[in-house]
């Protein structure tokens, strides 16, 4: 059994985001980053994957082709990364709104891995957690599974980005609902 940094399905999307891939070319580029998986086991799972509509399967002969399924539901640290992108100016800001969203969300310091899992670069801006809250923070993620490394100190952001936030706050609740028809896209001012 491997335990890396990421789960398996975001290692499986990450691959597919860049181009569709064979089997033999997930197994490849998995085995790659260190992660050997038996064939049948990797065949089953991107079936299942499949069959839960976040990848969508082709068959071109002689092998099945998988790509990132379009109507796959998106995970908290997606959503959160493709508000920021709309809301925040530089990369840098960017981070640091994510960082702070999920801050906010999470009620502790976030890890530098998971505003990338938001898709966002970018330094934040913030202080180092004490080692208290660190520790505290590691335990909640190795908790549920994911695999800290000791170099990745959690930032706590003490900017004010409270009014970005709520903005953000909006936009993962409209997508968590499939609500964007009932918001109103743009406003008319003055003539």
């Amino acid at each position: 059994m491997f335990s890396p940094q990421k789960d398996m399905k975001e290692l499986v999307l990450e691959i597919l985001k860049k181009e569709s891939a064979s089997i033999s070319g997930v197994s490849r580029e998995l085995a790659s980053r260190g992660v050997k998986l038996h064939r049948l086991e990797l065949t089953g799972y991107l079936k299942a994957l499949a069959d839960m509509n976040v990848l969508k399967q082709r068959d071109i002969k002689p092998s099945k082709v998988f790509s990132i399924s379009v109507s796959r539901e998106k995970n908290l640290y997606e959503v959160i990364g493709e508000s920021c992108v709309r809301y925040g100016r530089t990369e840098d800001e960017r981070a640091t709104l994510a960082a702070y969203s999920l801050q906010k969300l999470f009620k502790r310091p976030v890890f530098d891995m998971e505003v990338r899992r938001c898709g966002i670069g970018g330094a934040v801006d913030g202080r180092k957690a004490t080692n208290e809250e660190r520790a505290e923070a590691k335990v909640i993620l190795t908790r549920m599974g994911y695999k800290v490394p000791h170099s990745d100190v959690p930032i706590i952001v003490e900017n004010d980005m409270e009014e970005k936030f709520v903005q953000v706050l909006a936009d993962a609740v409209i997508e968590a609902y499939n609500s964007r028809s009932f918001v109103k896209e743009t406003t008319q001012l003055k003539l």
